[in-house]
């Protein structure tokens, strides 16, 4: 069995200032920006090329999507935030509450599993399967506040929770509830 494997960080942060967002994406030196309000109402930026994506709204709130680890996901911001006040008439933000929202991780049970047995196992009110309509068994733990979308491959998926400790624990209940089940 795998250890977690960090895929996808999101944070968000308020500027609290509304913005000119076509004005921002017209002057902002980022490699992407993209802003088509018939599109969409937010303004896409990319301060590195290929990197995370930040979405940021008229009223100051931002998301950031897309790094891999905390690291990057702080370094976007502060990238972010630095471009941002060097436009003019925009300032220096301080306490944006920037703050992490979800981690999306995954990890591998390293056997094909039954969803459908996994599903009676876990117990129904605790699970979601129907392959009809997702193929994945979805699993809400009541001791961990996360979800583990488990596919037949044995890949899982760990989201809900802004804790990478809170990840790991999950999946780690996730197994020994395996475990369980197989002794």
């Amino acid at each position: 069995m795998s250890e977690l494997q960090i895929v996808n960080i999101v944070g968000a942060g308020d500027l609290q200032q509304e913005l000119d967002i076509e004005q921002v994406g017209r002057d902002i030196a980022v490699p992407y920006s993209e802003y088509d309000p018939s599109n969409y109402h937010g303004l896409y930026l990319r301060p590195v090329e290929d990197g995370p994506l930040i979405t940021v709204y008229r009223s100051g709130k931002y998301i950031v999507t897309g790094p891999s680890s905390l690291e990057e996901l702080y370094g976007t911001n502060e990238k972010f935030l630095t471009k941002l006040g060097e436009l003019d008439g925009v300032g220096e933000f301080v306490d944006t509450g920037f703050a992490v929202q979800n981690i999306v991780s995954t990890a591998e049970l390293d056997e094909h599993i039954n969803l459908n047995a996994l599903s009676i196992s876990l117990g129904l009110e605790a699970t979601e399967y129907e392959p009809e309509q997702f193929p994945g068994l979805i699993y809400r733990p009541a001791e961990y506040p996360v979800v583990l979308l488990v596919f037949a491959t044995g890949k899982v998926v760990i989201t809900g929770t802004a804790d990478t400790e809170v990840a790991r624990k999950g999946f780690e209940h996730l197994q020994s509830e395996m475990d369980f089940e197989s002794a």
